[in-house]
């Protein structure tokens, strides 16, 4: 079992590894206490697997308070097999992955499920009961660094090929497997060398918000700071109202009339 997840730098890191001799639920619990005592009693605020009932069960009795998600790759993938309808497929990914209000994703369930007739399939009664572990409006606010699917897992079982082998005893599993993270960890200093010397070229309007953001992150979380302040030239601001505990701002994207 690995548990990865990601760094500073947006790269694949291992912060833990377990041998487990059968997928179970008492193992997945007893793994997941070992690794919350590894990791000083602090434990994720978020997770997210391809939904195994064992884990899923071993999650919420040890770690009551991460948010777990589900795999959206899993979720299309299964979506595929148990309805077998390629419109169903694409209206679900929809309703899965845009960033939309809880009552405009309710009004997009129904409207899907009407559509394509599913509505008494147990199969889809049972995903929208999980909604809260996969569809974007209900998941808005939770931070999962821009990861929506195990797929950076399961290139990391790839790399883990390149050094280990079916024929390897344990002690030679174990040293190997060291090998590939050692291998990783070297790829994250070479990335911390160049981030700490060189300044990047400047680009955008805001100078010196970009200025601080080239001073305080690493270079592949400006590139995307950066993208984000090119995003805030599109938009102006047409009328601030005050509210309590803030402030709520319309803007106009493009400067176009009716789009705000």
């Amino acid at each position: 079992m690995l548990f990865s997840g990601v760094n500073h730098h947006n790269q694949t890191c291992v912060f833990a590894t377990a041998l487990v001799s059968c997928e179970s639920q008492e193992s997945y619990v007893w793994v997941l206490e070992q690794f919350l005592e590894c990791m000083g009693g602090v434990a994720p605020k978020s997770v997210i697997t391809d939904g195994d009932p064992a884990m899923r069960i071993a999650i919420q009795k040890i770690f009551p308070t991460a948010h777990h998600r589900l795999c959206a790759w899993h979720l299309l993938r299964n979506a595929t097999s148990n309805i077998c309808d390629p419109r169903f497929t694409q209206l679900f990914k929809h309703c899965m992955l845009a960033d939309i209000e809880i009552d405009e994703f309710e009004v997009m369930w129904e409207a899907m499920v009407e559509e394509c007739g599913v509505r008494e399939v147990e199969w889809v009664q049972d995903l929208y009961r999980k909604k809260y572990s996969w569809a974007t409006a209900y998941i808005r606010g939770r931070f999962f660094a821009g990861i929506r699917t195990t797929s950076r897992c399961e290139s990391l079982h790839a790399k883990l090929g390149r050094f280990v082998e079916s024929r390897y005893g344990v002690i030679e599993f174990v040293t190997n497997f060291q090998r590939c993270v050692d291998f990783l960890r070297d790829n994250e200093d070479e990335m911390e060398f160049r981030s700490c010397y060189g300044t990047p070229v400047l680009q955008t309007h805001f100078i010196e918000l970009e200025k601080s953001g080239a001073t305080r992150f690493t270079r592949e979380m400006f590139w995307r700071y950066r993208e984000s302040l090119n995003r805030c030239v599109r938009v102006r601001i047409n009328a601030c109202v005050e509210i309590e505990g803030g402030q709520t701002f319309t803007v106009q994207k493009y400067c176009k009339p009716g789009m705000t």
